[in-house]
């Protein structure tokens, strides 16, 4: 395999669970919100990211220099910032359809101007310019980690994430209606990105991940508290006691689940991913994980039309908007495919591809 299969293929599940959530009420979003306890698919999302985007940019900077990684750094937040920018257009077309009485639908032209300047983050889309701010600081974090000052890196994002919690940096909608950040305080979520940017750093350098049974039992029994937590009302008919919340918010509990789940999914066994590369919904799952961006925008695009015929979809029988939405599921395979022959055409077969079998593989990789 010449990427990392598991990382691929949680990212392509992450991005179908975000594509259920985002569309109208469905029966099938009982079964994909929040489904494992506090943590969810942005958490994952959003630490792969910054996971892959070590191993990528940290190779890079071996073979080219650290001028080169400042370079596709910023390429690469420039096309996501573009995407942003036609993905807030389509907002303000749909909210103008929809005839809803949003700020983006009454006043679409200081819409768009404040959404361009990433003080207007309509919904869905807002994980977008938190990741452009995010590729504009990864040269200066990764060069942190190389040069040995990983622990400074450490220290600010802490510092950052305390403030999130303190309430710097929240949404501030209710006090300036045209200033919107969107619902992810990039205070709180860069500790994921930073957090998946070391544990790349490490892996390339050959650094290994504690390999502990008690520490594996301590995340299985934290999992289970969390996941009975966050159902309690279900299990137990009583409220949440850690005060779950439905958004994305910056509640520790969140966060520590996350990680406990991570190392849960880290401990599974490669001989599994062998396994499942023989069938054909993991590999289809796959492939969104290879194309996220190009199928992340996709999704907002359906999303988009969706609120349009909100109302006529709250009238359909339940088998159909379950119908509707595994279409939609299934209609994510066009960008990762359109993606994949774009990139076939435009760069010989093996050029620019990121191989990652010796990480997957756990033996030690020098880049640095």
């Amino acid at each position: 395999m010449s990427r990392h299969w598991r990382v691929d293929t949680l990212r392509g599940y992450f991005l179908v669970i975000m594509t259920i959530a985002h569309l109208p009420a469905n029966p099938l979003r009982r079964f994909t919100s929040y489904t494992f306890g506090y943590a969810s698919a942005p958490d994952g999302f959003v630490f792969l990211s910054g996971l892959v985007c070590a191993w990528v940019y940290l190779r890079d900077r071996h073979k080219n220099g650290p001028e080169a990684v400042r370079v596709r750094a910023r390429r690469r937040a420039r096309d996501i910032y573009l995407v942003h920018i036609l993905l807030l257009s389509l907002g303000i077309v749909a909210a103008a359809l929809a005839k809803d009485s949003s700020f983006q639908a009454i006043h679409p032209f200081q819409t768009f101007v404040r959404g361009s300047l990433l003080l207007y983050q309509p919904r869905m889309s807002d994980i977008l310019p938190m990741y452009c701010i995010f590729l504009l600081f990864t040269p200066f974090v990764l060069g942190q980690m190389v040069e040995g000052r990983a622990w400074v890196i450490g220290i600010i994002s802490a510092a950052l994430w305390t403030a999130a919690k303190c309430g710097v940096g929240d949404a501030s909608s209710k006090l300036i209606p045209w200033i919107q950040v969107g619902a992810f305080n990039i205070l709180a979520w860069q500790a994921y990105f930073v957090c998946g940017q070391y544990f790349g750093y490490r892996t390339l350098q050959g650094g290994k991940i504690p390999r502990s049974r008690i520490l594996l039992a301590v995340c299985i029994g934290l999992s289970l508290l969390f996941f009975l937590d966050r159902h309690s009302e279900f299990f137990f008919g009583i409220k949440a006691l850690l005060k779950f919340n439905p958004g994305p918010d910056s509640n520790p509990a969140r966060f520590l689940d996350a990680a406990a789940l991570g190392y849960i999914i880290w401990w599974i066994p490669g001989s599994i991913d062998q396994a499942l590369t023989k069938l054909r919904l993991f590999r289809f799952v796959n492939e969104l994980g290879r194309h996220s961006l190009q199928v992340f925008a996709f999704s907002l695009f359906i999303a988009f039309g969706a609120t349009v015929f909100s109302r006529n979809w709250d009238l359909q029988p339940t088998a159909l908007k379950v119908l509707l939405v595994g279409m939609v599921v299934l209609s994510l395979g066009i960008p990762a495919r359109l993606h994949q022959m774009y990139r076939d055409r435009r760069a010989p077969q093996d050029a620019g591809v990121v191989r990652y079998s010796k990480v997957l593989q756990g033996q030690a990789v020098n880049l640095l």
